[in-house]
């Protein structure tokens, strides 16, 4: 299904990482948008989206909220292996500055660390 979308949850360091395969689009972002608010309810975590294929204007749009929510929880939410369409939306959008990416498990567990 071409707008389909699996996740899974781990622990990596005491740090909650979402990994999601897929497509993020209008149709699918209401999935991770709810287990990230369910998580950062509690905690930061990681967004692994190394397997995610293709990311609409909606589904920025998503992970925008949710991490700007995350933020006034003062929580974080690091989008891990964002591909470079993805920097280049954020970027084209203005939102760079409200996402924060990581290239590694480790910067991410850094960049948690440094900005809660």
């Amino acid at each position: 299904m071409a707008d389909g979308l699996r996740y899974s949850v781990h622990d990596y360091e005491g740090i909650k990482v979402l990994d999601v395969i897929g497509s993020v689009n209008a149709v699918t972002a209401h999935q991770i948008v709810s287990v990230i608010d369910r998580i950062t309810e509690k905690e930061s975590m990681i967004l692994n989206m190394q397997n995610v294929h293709l990311v609409t204007s909606a589904g920025i749009d998503a992970v925008v909220d949710v991490s700007v929510r995350a933020k006034a929880k003062e929580k974080r939410v690091v989008l891990l292996w964002a591909d470079s369409a993805v920097k280049k939306m954020a970027e084209t959008f203005d939102y760079y500055s409200l996402l924060v990416f990581a290239e590694s498990l480790e910067e991410g567990a850094m960049k948690i660390e440094y900005y809660t």
